[in-house]
């Protein structure tokens, strides 16, 4: 039997087209962070964010609860936050409606602008949206995964909002 998972994740990847993400120009901005309290521990290259946490990377913006900063050799290898829930929203090229998304937990990897949503993960642009225990968000393939093929606890929801003639949703 065929899993009902992966037949889903190629309908979502077929019918998703008006799904756009962020500024083609986003990866090349600084990574600005803002908090109540920070923590550098020099042995480690991780740095502790905590309380009113805001991520900022061109249009792309995080707020969380807690966020963790691992560096090495002194380039950002990956961001990992908390919150309940984790918010996030970017800005598409061309004009088009702003991305948002939710979860539990969000890691980003700066060098490869793969973004992964944990744990009630939901998002949508406009009337479309997908949830999952899991997304990952490729900014720089265009490409959205939903789902874990590991795990069986939860399944991919997407609606797809119907479009007016212009192509912008109802």
């Amino acid at each position: 039997m065929k899993c009902p998972r992966t037949r889903t994740l190629a309908v979502l990847s077929c019918l998703w087209p008006g799904l756009t993400f962020g500024l083609s120009s986003d990866a090349k901005q600084p990574i600005y962070i803002e908090a109540d309290t920070a923590t550098y521990d020099e042995a480690t290259g991780q740095t502790v964010y905590i309380g009113h946490v805001r991520s900022t990377q061109g249009s792309l913006v995080v707020d969380s609860d807690k966020m963790i900063v691992y560096q090495k050799g002194g380039k950002t290898e990956k961001v990992v936050a908390w919150a309940n829930p984790v918010r996030l929203k970017q800005t598409p090229d061309g004009g088009k409606e702003d991305i948002h998304g939710t979860g539990q937990r969000a890691e980003y990897f700066p060098e490869t602008g793969i973004l992964i949503l944990y744990d009630k993960a939901v998002v949508w642009q406009g009337g479309d949206s997908t949830e999952s225990d899991r997304i990952e968000y490729d900014s720089r393939k265009n490409f959205v995964k939903a789902g874990d093929p590991q795990s069986n606890k939860s399944r991919v929801r997407v609606k797809l909002a119907p479009k007016a003639e212009g192509g912008s949703p109802k």
